[in-house]
């Protein structure tokens, strides 16, 4: 089934959006990296800044650990983002995010290669903090307090980031007429038929006629598709508002609903 949290951020997040409006994730990021390559420092900034905890993110999984703002990976990391924000083609469909994922991963990679050595747990030294009431001492702090404070900042973070997606996603759905409880209601019972609806939808995401067809009437290309997919019209009707959400993931810039299809691929 398509994942059921969906619908309990979209009540979560009802309010905000009225107030908010909509948050047009794909054409930003788009319009901002322009901006990058053309020079302007305000933009890189601001985006290295936004997406600062999808740096973290990467970084921590590419470590297999928990980063903190002073590791030298970090650094690296938010090196790598920068590079992917200058060589990133905005006319490519493929996601930003899994682009500039690619490049933290792989300089990352450079970096535990060159320095010969392999990722190591945060040094208890690194868990001393000042106290200002006392001249130059410092006092220890415990590891896991540390460690859960850490931790929940990572997920607040994130957190914000998973909801400011679903809500551009949820008006994306609105533009088709699809709503987050059509998903629930029409998404296939058994993954082999869910794989099958990915399959078609990818084929309209990568064949660049068929995608600008669903922009354009808001319509899959039936006629089209049923000389290439086996799969009955009836079948495809059925799955329409389905088979658009996961072109609408395809397209958009959505990281986290990224995980989604992964799933999907068979």
């Amino acid at each position: 089934m398509f994942p059921r949290t969906l619908i309990k951020s979209k009540r979560k997040t009802k309010d905000i959006i009225k107030r908010c409006g909509v948050i047009m994730l794909g054409l930003e990021i788009r319009s901002s990296i322009l901006q990058v390559q053309q020079g302007k420092e305000d933009a890189r900034e601001g985006l290295i800044k936004k997406y600062y905890p999808f740096i973290l993110k990467v970084t921590a999984r590419t470590c297999k650990r928990f980063v903190y703002p002073e590791d030298d990976e970090v650094s690296i990391a938010i090196l790598a983002f920068n590079e992917a924000l200058n060589k990133y083609n905005i006319e490519q469909r493929k996601s930003f995010f899994s682009f500039a994922e690619l490049v933290i991963r792989n300089r990352l990679i450079d970096y535990f290669r060159q320095s010969k050595q392999r990722v190591k747990d945060v040094p208890w030294s690194s868990l001393l903090r000042d106290d200002d009431n006392k001249d130059d001492l410092t006092t220890p702090i415990d590891k896991l307090t540390w460690q859960s404070a850490v931790e929940h900042h990572y997920e607040e973070e994130t957190a914000k980031m998973r909801r400011d997606e679903l809500l551009e996603y949820s008006e994306q759905l609105k533009m088709y007429g699809i709503e987050f409880k059509d998903l629930v209601a029409e998404s296939p019972r058994h993954q082999d038929a869910r794989i099958t609806a990915y399959q078609v939808a990818k084929l309209i995401y990568e064949k660049k006629g068929y995608l600008n067809y669903l922009q354009k009437t808001k319509t899959l290309p039936l006629k089209n598709l049923m000389k290439e997919v086996k799969v009955s019209r009836k079948t495809l009707e059925r799955r329409r508002k389905y088979i658009i959400a996961l072109v609408i993931i395809m397209w958009g810039e959505f990281y986290f609903l990224q995980d989604y299809l992964a799933g999907l691929e068979g």
